[in-house]
């Protein structure tokens, strides 16, 4: 599949000190609490014991977070040369909205915003999607191979989906198979790693379709026939997959990636433990160095510890390497790299296709009395698959922020070049990663198609992420 012909991938994210160090710093917190439950993240009191003597608390684990500048307004240094200000929103005003979706509505860092992740999704509570609670594990001998065409019947793309993904259809008549519990970071990362990207997003919408889920009311057909058949939403689904896929590949392979956090991180133990800081070393890194090692030393300690007693004791100073998360690694690792882009892009299509207003909810297998908000549950299953990235150490969640919104551009040109095609009125809406309010409308344009718009919050803007046509060049004679 080719990759988005409209689409301009954007350059790796640009992280100054402040950030670098806040970021090493939640993917060390994130470490420490890999095997808490779930139940147990809002609890301030909870205690993390990492040996005999080494303990702290989720209150004690959230104040060396907030310490650092870039959680603290009033920490943060005035604006300046982009190589010497630890950060400066006038400087780097995508960082600053990155920055933004980590804190709450009054501008602190909280246990609830720290294990949100990068998306603006609704709700007080702290919990995964219950679109996992739809997705029982499946086979493992899965095999690749091309999606039908659009319009092939309903039999052959469901044999494809469960022989590509292990997803499979079940009726509202038939027992389910309860999924195994995912109560700690951990059991996300070894269920999100052990499963194909696809297949818990498949599961969701073949439940959906099942149990009768109405599409979004701009896509219901005034007369005639409907503009969408559920083959059309499974061929959009799979034709997405493969746009991120090869934009996340192409993005892997750019010169300009950033290194995996685990170099970071040993370059910072490296700096530490020498008593000078060499001059020829980055700039950025020596000052997220000692941003970490004079905010949040206790954190290091812990790290330090943590380290120690798994078995990973540093010769001289503190060990500050990422911990290792053995035993969750990939399948594939094409996959893990492309899981955030994907999710992005199939929780787009989940939110746009399907009617997600508030009011309306459809009951599915796990979920209480008050039914599924197909729009929370999509963004919050996308949050887990960045949250998963990250507990086990592999992405910054600024590469998170960045892949699930490269996605959702992806699905966005998808819907477009689909109903585009259709050649009628048509229109459908949902709310962003950002929590804005997006409409992708269609008018008709003859024997020619139509031309789709994008609006966010009520105004005309340009298409996400989308390539910038080159004006025509004027010549003097």
């Amino acid at each position: 599949m080719p990759a988005a012909p409209n689409l301009q991938l954007p350059a790796a994210p640009h992280m100054g000190p402040a950030e670098l160090a806040a970021e090493l710093a939640e993917l060390y917190a994130l470490s420490l609490v890999r095997d808490l439950p779930f139940a147990l993240m809002q609890d301030p009191h909870c205690t993390i014991w990492i040996d005999g003597t080494t303990r702290f608390t989720l209150h004690e684990l959230l104040c060396e977070l907030r310490s650092l500048s870039w959680f603290d307004d009033q920490a943060l240094p005035v604006p300046g040369p982009i190589e010497t200000v630890l950060c400066s929103r006038t400087v780097c005003g995508e960082a600053d909205h990155r920055r933004g979706l980590r804190l709450n509505g009054d501008g602190q860092l909280t246990l609830r915003t720290l294990f949100r992740g990068v998306v603006a999704r609704r709700g007080p509570e702290m919990r995964l999607s219950a679109f996992h609670r739809a997705d029982p594990d499946a086979r493992t001998d899965l095999e690749f191979s091309e999606a039908p065409d659009a319009t092939a019947p309903m039999s052959r793309w469901l044999d494809w989906i469960e022989r590509c993904s292990g997803a499979s259809l079940t009726l509202p008549d038939e027992p389910e198979m309860a999924p195994p519990g995912v109560d700690t970071p951990r059991a996300l990362v070894e269920r999100i790693h052990q499963s194909h990207p696809c297949r818990t997003y498949f599961n969701a919408v073949l439940r959906l379709l099942a149990r009768g889920a109405e599409f979004d009311p701009g896509l219901r057909p005034l007369a005639g026939e409907a503009p969408l058949a559920p083959q059309g939403i499974l061929s959009m689904m799979a034709e997405a997959a493969d746009l991120a896929f090869s934009s996340a590949m192409r993005m892997q392979g750019r010169a300009d990636r950033l290194s995996r956090p685990g170099v970071f991180a040993a370059r910072i133990t490296s700096l530490l433990r020498t008593d000078e800081m060499p001059a020829h070393e980055n700039g950025t890194l020596r000052a997220a160095a000692e941003e970490l090692s004079h905010k949040a030393p206790n954190l290091l300690h812990w790290i330090d510890r943590y380290n120690r007693v798994h078995g990973r004791d540093g010769l001289d100073g503190q060990t500050l390497l990422l911990p290792a998360m053995r035993g969750a690694v990939p399948q594939h690792r094409a996959d893990y790299v492309a899981q955030a882009m994907i999710a992005g892009a199939l929780s787009t299509l989940l939110k746009a296709l399907f009617d997600s207003r508030r009011h309306a909810r459809l009951r599915m297998v796990g979920a209480d009395k008050c039914g599924v908000d197909i729009c929370s549950e999509a963004d919050r299953l996308a949050a887990d698959v960045a949250l998963a990235r990250s507990v086990a150490g592999g992405y910054f969640q600024a590469e998170n922020h960045q892949d699930l919104r490269l996605g959702e551009a992806l699905a966005c040109q998808v819907l477009r070049s689909r109903l585009e095609a259709q050649g009628r009125s048509l229109s459908l809406g949902f709310t962003d990663f950002d929590g804005r309010a997006v409409t992708l409308s269609v008018h008709p344009r003859g024997l020619h198609g139509g031309h789709a718009t994008f609006q966010r919050d009520g105004r005309l803007a340009p298409w996400p992420m989308e390539r910038m046509r080159s004006g025509a060049h004027l010549a003097v004679v």
